[in-house]
């Protein structure tokens, strides 16, 4: 690792939709803990984000058996969801933060520059929200990540929101009451649309993100409208993957907490195109601020 800073520790840090991690290093790069707090997406819930990445960090350096004392003396180098957005970015530089240095950029960024150790090539995220990228001699393309309003198409709480969604059409009589809706009422505790809507109507996507495994396991035993789903979203996801892979010349590494289960799903040629990542987003943010690529800093 290059000494780029007088700080005795590095931290890097993974914020997503639905948890923050972060591990500790050394000045020689050696892991020496880790910590896990939730959502960190910077574009939703600043103050909730801050949190997050103040308790992860705290509980990397409880890992290691380290004092928060050694914050002064600690550079974080972070991805997070939504800090590709101007004014999520302005909120970030503006954190009266505890440590020696806050470097900061998007987690798909850091998800895409430690998968490749820098070199040209692609990621496709299918996690709480989902997007693929390409990095081509240091720029980054993005293709969807468009948050859960706009986009986020065939990622976990995409599948959710969907199937809450044809519940909520089933309970109203619209469409027949099949098993995935009686999946999503029996997972949720609610017998009606009144139900589930108060229950809902301000929940984060990460609890949308919840009901994502049964639906997958519906899809794969053929119940057809969770298969339609999935189909739906997985079409989707191979589309934006085949488009980073036109850019990146041929290499693809998948992340996010479903990138497992959502794989099966993918198109031959998507697939065929996986490799193996080679290091974490956590490093990979460490990695991209000592090769000077991170630009934010507050």
């Amino acid at each position: 690792m290059k000494q780029a800073t007088s700080s005795l520790y590095y931290v890097g840090v993974d914020g997503g939709g639905t948890k923050c991690r972060a591990e500790l290093y050394n000045v020689q790069g050696e892991r020496l803990g880790a910590g896990i707090a939730g959502s960190a997406n910077i574009a939703r819930q600043g103050n909730t984000a801050q949190q997050s990445i103040l308790t992860a960090v705290s509980n990397a350096f409880a890992d290691a058996c380290l004092s928060q004392e050694h914050f002064a003396e600690t550079t974080v180098c972070a991805g997070l969801a939504g800090a590709n957005l101007p004014f999520a970015a302005a909120q970030l530089r503006a954190w009266p933060h505890p440590f020696k240095a806050f470097h900061f950029t998007s987690d798909l960024h850091t998800a895409l520059y430690g998968a490749h150790a820098g070199a040209n090539g692609s990621v496709l995220v299918m996690g709480t929200g989902s997007c693929a990228a390409a990095l081509v001699d240091g720029k980054l393309v993005q293709f969807g990540g468009h948050g859960f309003l706009l986009g986020d198409k065939g990622s976990g709480a995409w599948l959710g929101k969907q199937a809450v969604m044809h519940t909520l059409e089933a309970l109203d009589g619209i469409v027949p009451r099949g098993e995935l809706a009686e999946a999503v009422c029996r997972h949720y505790q609610c017998s009606t649309a009144t139900d589930i809507v108060d229950r809902l109507i301000q929940a984060a996507p990460g609890e949308f993100g919840q009901i994502c495994p049964k639906i997958l396991e519906l899809a794969s035993q053929h119940e057809s409208t969770a298969l339609a789903l999935v189909e739906r979203g997985s079409s989707y996801l191979s589309a934006i993957a085949r488009q980073a892979l036109q850019l990146s010349g041929g290499k693809l590494v998948i992340a996010g907490g479903v990138a497992a289960a959502m794989t099966p799903w993918l198109d031959d040629d998507i697939r065929t195109a996986l490799q193996d990542t080679q290091f974490g987003p956590e490093w990979g943010a460490v990695l991209l601020h000592q090769n000077g690529g991170l630009g934010d800093v507050s």
